[in-house]
């Protein structure tokens, strides 16, 4: 880069990191994600007033930490930018597709100064401590009205940060594990204390499991598989042997595979990536076009496809026709005999 190159370009990267990183202004009581903890506790005060010989079922969503990062003191001055690790390198060779690249656009990691990547991630853990204060409310809230002791609380996310990671921000088409391998934590009644499982766990298996420990009567299909014996520690459940990650509107699909494997394809740009997780956790080494593991390459591609099409073999609850009145549902195989019948209770 020239001198005349590199004067034009720095302050557009200053302002690039203004916009997607700065101090909230906004007392942190008051933040959203306070005010939906707040929201959480108060739906539980009042069901407990009104139906306190009845369960509950209570969904906080939160939407921090998520760009702009921005939280509140004193989590923006929490963690101290010099103590960050450095953004995982930029594997080479890397993803040639079109629509990965336009996702750069968005303050890609190359328009960060070093110094902007370690206070960018310093602000992502503040918001993140954020939010572990926030849950500790609302299980101190539980503690002190005699609830935790049947309640179980079940955390998790809908995808990772890139951070920098790989040369990209936030999250998206780019399936690096920093981006799609999620927390999975359970507490409460019936869960172990300090428990771990290596099992492999899809986000689908948290509607079967969150049935079994409502004592669910029925369960419609469903393609996830129960984690609360695992959580339990009475018996290792089923997990699975490849669990699929995908991205239609950007064509890119992948499987990571319970021996450790991460397998994508590009369809847009006709190629892929392999990595090893076990051995390159970093993904650091691209396997994909590597003669050596060609017949590894054509293992986990079938397996992709296999994974793929196992969706489709799964009825659909919304459009199976419902019988007895409306109190059952029936499942009809509409080419053959009737399929297997699962009873609902009354309402």
């Amino acid at each position: 880069m020239n001198a005349a190159s590199a004067k034009w370009l720095a302050p557009r990267r200053a302002a690039s990191a203004r916009r997607l990183m700065y101090t909230s202004p906004v007392p942190a009581e008051l933040t959203q994600t306070a005010w939906f903890t707040d929201l959480g506790i108060d739906f539980i005060r009042r069901h407990m007033k009104e139906h306190a010989d009845r369960p509950f079922f209570c969904n906080i969503s939160y939407v921090d930490p998520h760009d702009p990062y921005d939280p509140s003191e004193p989590y923006a001055s929490m963690y101290k930018p010099e103590d960050m690790p450095d953004p995982i390198p930029m594997a080479a060779p890397h993803y040639e597709s079109r629509i990965l690249e336009e996702s750069r656009d968005f303050v890609g990691s190359d328009k960060l100064s070093p110094v902007a990547m370690r206070q960018l991630r310093a602000l992502y853990h503040g918001s993140i401590r954020m939010i572990d204060d926030n849950i500790g409310r609302l299980v101190k809230y539980l503690e002190e009205n005699g609830l935790a002791d049947n309640t179980i609380i079940c955390f998790t996310t809908d995808h990772g940060d890139m951070m920098c990671d790989h040369g990209f921000m936030t999250k998206g088409v780019k399936h690096y594990d920093t981006g799609i391998r999620v927390p999975l934590v359970a507490w409460g009644a019936g869960v172990q204390k300090g428990g771990a499982s290596a099992r492999l766990t899809s986000s689908l298996d948290i509607f079967p499991t969150l049935c079994e420990w409502a004592g669910a009567p029925m369960l419609p299909p469903v393609e996830g598989k129960s984690f609360a014996g695992e959580a339990a520690a009475v018996g290792s459940d089923e997990g699975w042997d490849v669990v699929t990650v995908q991205a239609p509107q950007a064509q890119v699909r992948s499987i990571v595979t319970a021996d450790g494997w991460r397998f994508t394809v590009i369809d847009e740009a006709g190629q892929g990536q392999l990595f090893n997780l076990r051995e390159d956790p970093r993904e650091q080494h691209d396997l994909y076009k590597n003669p050596a593991w060609a017949a590894k390459r054509l293992e986990l591609h079938e397996k992709l496809t296999r994974a793929y099409m196992d969706s489709s073999q799964v009825q659909q609850y919304r459009n199976l026709p419902a019988g007895d009145e409306g109190r059952g549902l029936v499942l009809h195989d509409l080419s053959g005999p009737v399929t297997p019948t699962f009873q609902m209770e009354p309402l």
